[in-house]
């Protein structure tokens, strides 16, 4: 990709820098005009997410991925119509030409390795915010290369730093006292981590340990292929899970998959505590046939230790058990929740936990997640609480788990699955922490 081409993704922390911050200021600009000039500042802040998106999704790399978690740990803090647009991250899509990709395998592997792969595909078969992954085939093994884009890792915390200052800027202009240093620094961990290829392939290793001979199906590492920017895994087939749900499966089918959805949860975040935390649909493929799930990408795993998964089921419990004075003393005991706000958020969050409780204590059989759970009045009860919260940062060790949990609940409720209720309690309350 040539310097001057105007499509390159900057690499210069400078140059990268200098784009958050000028996103900053124009948000900050815009505010005051907005306020000066009586506009709504609903309509103001549009224009600033509008600007984010377009800034953040140019840079890709760790800006885009942090732009892309924050839309969904901070939508309780901002209005729904930024929230909105801020997830079209999620859709933004460019990749490298296949001439810096030979160029960047070649460098890695080396020419003697490099020339063994075979049938490299003119153009990804996905692409993300931190890399992309060819299709291709050693030795006659199909495989999926992933190739990092250039100078994603060293942009990290100069991304992050400049990201910061850009949030920061929007949230004190809506009158936010919150910090979110403390979700932007578990962020920059977590792309740390995801950055580094070889790790990823340790934690396929250790998912592979984990779900080995079960329902779900897990790519082997080819080692010697693999380097910190480069990961080759063996091919997994299956139905990606946006064209298996247009396919329309049979309620059959939809109890089957959920049910591999819901004991896949209760294992990462209770059992094991090895959770892949990017929800993303192209991270699970299907087989129907075979009523396997396959697990893809595991660079967003993080590994949580047996005491926090201890408190964590501990609450859950409390929920399942309908004992909400005690769960919201709990969530105020364990560093979740300020004692600082107000009467009037602490009754929010009750009511909150309150509707959760009613969903959690339907007994009678099937639970429709779709139909008869009040997504509605729990984003409307949600993005109240979030909007009077003045103190109280989100909490950073539930970040990634609770970005995790709504994807899958987002999907679940795209199919409209149902779940069979005292069967989940069981399964949460039987489950045994390793």
């Amino acid at each position: 990709m040539a310097k001057n081409d105007k499509h390159a993704i900057p690499q210069s922390g400078f140059i990268r820098a200098t784009k958050l911050f000028a996103s900053g200021a124009r948000v900050a600009a815009r505010e005051v005009a907005g306020q000066i000039s009586g506009k709504t500042t609903v309509t103001t802040r549009i224009k600033q997410a509008q600007d984010m998106v377009e800034t953040l999704g140019k840079l890709k790399g760790a800006a885009m991925k942090a732009g892309q978690l924050l839309s969904i740990e901070a939508a309780e803090y901002l209005d729904p119509e930024v929230v909105a647009i801020l997830r079209k991250l999620q859709d933004q899509v460019s990749f490298m030409p296949i001439d810096q990709v030979r160029f960047i395998l070649q460098r890695q592997l080396g020419r003697e390795k490099f020339e063994t792969i075979e049938d490299l595909s003119f153009e990804p078969i996905a692409a993300a915010s931190i890399g992309q992954v060819h299709k291709a085939t050693i030795s006659g093994q199909t495989v999926a290369i992933k190739i990092q884009y250039p100078g994603v890792a060293k942009s990290i915390d100069s991304d992050l730093s400049s990201l910061k200052t850009l949030v920061s800027t929007m949230l004190t202009v809506t009158g936010k006292k919150v910090d979110v240093a403390p979700v932007l620094e578990e962020i920059t961990k977590s792309l740390k981590q995801e950055v580094n290829y070889l790790i990823e392939a340790k934690n396929v290793e250790l998912a592979r340990r984990h779900f080995l001979g079960s329902s779900f199906a897990v790519p082997s590492v080819l080692h010697d292929y693999t380097t910190e920017t480069v990961l080759v895994q063996s091919y997994e087939h299956g139905v990606r899970i946006n064209d298996w749900i247009k396919s329309q499966p049979s309620a059959a089918d939809v109890d089957v998959f959920s049910g591999l959805i819901m004991h896949l949860l209760v294992t990462e975040i209770f059992a094991t505590g090895v959770v892949q935390t990017d929800p993303n649909y192209a991270n699970f493929l299907y087989r129907p046939d075979e009523k396997k799930l396959v697990l893809l990408d595991f660079g967003a795993t993080w590994t949580y230790e047996a005491e926090f998964r201890h408190r964590l089921h501990g609450l859950v419990m409390k929920l399942i058990k309908d004992d909400s004075k005690s769960m919201v003393q709990a969530i105020e005991d364990h560093g979740y929740f300020s004692p600082k706000e107000s009467t009037e958020t602490k009754e929010k969050l009750r009511i909150f936990i309150d509707i959760l409780q009613q969903v959690t204590q339907n007994t009678d059989g099937l639970l429709s997640i779709k139909e008869e759970i009040p997504h509605s009045e729990l984003r409307e009860v949600g993005q109240s609480l979030g909007l009077t919260i003045k103190h109280t940062s989100p909490p950073k060790d539930l970040v990634l788990i609770g970005r995790k949990l709504a994807g899958m609940v987002r999907l679940l409720q795209e199919i409209n699955a149902l779940v069979h209720i005292p069967d989940l309690h069981k399964k949460i309350e039987d489950v045994k922490i390793i």
